[in-house]
């Protein structure tokens, strides 16, 4: 217990209002008595109303939270006396959980009910140990600084399903999030037979089955519809660059929400849709599966995804996933570079994947790197962030130029817009039999 910032203006101003009576007027001295009975005796009401040493909180922890989503812990504070007490409250956490500013929470009752919001900035697993609360008296002279201690199993942070629901909304609507993008049936669409139809003028003609014509005495031609159980495998560096911050959150957590948006329409389409990561080595491959129940499997196995501080190994990790792979499979590669000169083995070995497979390489793009460019400057060391900003996006794009001559599907753009790209070309691909 501690006397309060209140109670030590009100003591310093006493101080001063008892000198009145010696330097001016004794017939002061009853009202400088009455005035410290009435402190003190407020002193000592607040101090009887914060001596208590039975209070016991109790905590109520969600089963799982998301990244970058305010995760509400709810507690209730049992007080053996009915007092109305402010309180502050601050969470003691283990990161990935962390709490912006105290809160104010009342004490009304012997039983108060409330929440606290906290957040994770990454994945991982995070642990609330303490709840502090700093509690004020009812005349606010003194306050009580108590720790409780909590009992709590880690906390797991998890990719914001949340997130990849608001990106699906933002660029599809509830329908398609729902259903899944569906594929039109058009006659010619497609190598895969669907149905047999009545002839109408503007078929085309080689589409006639005269087989079944002439058994039906009729003229029919064959439907056919996009080819469904392709293959779909998010390839995802889990290097140190993936690590950088990007928008509030780590740019392999960008990438993880993009994966799992197009995974849940690729899934609803009926393609069967794997994982592979990598950084210095090998970390983790979920073959192809289908079915939308796989969903919840690749959530999982993102979730487990760190990034690591060290230099990603491009050789290994995607010679690694060519050994998997028996198949013609649509490769979607997500990945970050600083330059040509750090590029040169990524683009050697992604060559080696574009003559087996068709390939999405996802640049994610970074809108500090433009920040310089959008002002003038105004000194020299604001020039030289500028050139600086020039060289670097001049070498990006002639890195994906290159990409793109070798056969590659660059998606570049910011973290919403590249997801609603990568949608759509991956709809282009199926259309375009690409992946034969």
């Amino acid at each position: 217990m501690r006397p309060s910032p209140w109670l030590v203006r009100l003591f310093s101003l006493g101080l001063v209002f008892s000198l009145l009576p010696i330097l001016f007027a004794h017939a002061l001295w009853p009202l400088v008595v009455g005035m410290w009975a009435l402190l003190l005796g407020g002193a000592l009401l607040d101090g009887v109303a914060l001596a208590n040493r039975r209070a016991r909180l109790d905590v109520q922890q969600p089963a799982q939270a998301y990244v970058s989503e305010p995760i509400a812990f709810r507690f209730t504070l049992h007080w053996p006396k009915k007092r109305r007490l402010r309180a502050r409250w601050w969470a003691e956490t283990q990161a990935p959980l962390e709490q912006g500013e105290a809160v104010t929470r009342w004490i009304e009752s012997e039983e108060t009910q409330f929440s606290i919001d906290l957040i994770a900035p990454r994945r991982g697993e995070g642990q609330l140990l303490a709840l502090w609360a700093e509690i004020r008296g009812p005349l606010g002279l003194f306050e009580r600084v108590q720790r409780f201690s909590l009992d709590l199993s880690p906390l797991p942070i998890l990719p914001s399903l949340p997130h990849v629901r608001r990106l699906a909304l933002q660029h599809f609507g509830l329908w398609q999030y729902r259903e899944g993008i569906r594929i039109e049936r058009l006659p010619g669409d497609g190598s895969e037979f669907d149905a047999l139809e009545k002839y109408s003028p503007g078929h085309d003609l080689r589409s006639i089955d005269w087989k079944a014509s002439a058994r039906h005495q009729s003229l029919l031609v064959r439907r056919f519809r996009v080819e469904r159980n392709q293959r779909v495998v998010f390839c995802l560096d889990t290097g140190h660059l993936m690590a950088d911050d990007l928008q509030g959150m780590q740019r392999l957590d960008h990438a993880i929400h993009t994966s799992l948006l197009l995974g849940h329409f690729a899934l609803r389409a009926g393609d069967l849709v794997g994982l592979h990561s990598y950084a210095e080595a090998p970390k983790s491959w979920l073959p192809p599966k289908n079915g939308i129940k796989n969903f919840h499997r690749m959530h999982l196995a993102c979730a487990a995804l760190r990034s690591t501080a060290i230099e990603t190994n491009h050789v290994r990790g995607l010679h690694h996933l060519l050994a998997q792979l028996n198949r013609r499979t649509l490769i979607v590669l997500f990945t970050e570079f600083t330059g040509t000169t750090t590029a040169e083995l990524m683009l050697e070995t992604v060559g080696h994947l574009v003559q087996k497979h068709l390939v999405i390489f996802v640049a994610l793009e970074d809108p500090a790197l433009d920040r310089p460019l959008e002002k003038k400057p105004e000194d020299a060391e604001d020039m030289a962030r500028a050139l600086v900003s020039v060289d670097m996006r001049q070498e990006r794009q002639a890195v994906l130029l290159r990409l793109q001559r070798m056969g590659v599907h660059v998606v570049q753009g910011s973290v919403d817009i590249s997801a609603a790209k990568l949608v759509q070309r991956y709809l282009e691909i199926k259309r375009r039999q690409l992946l034969g």
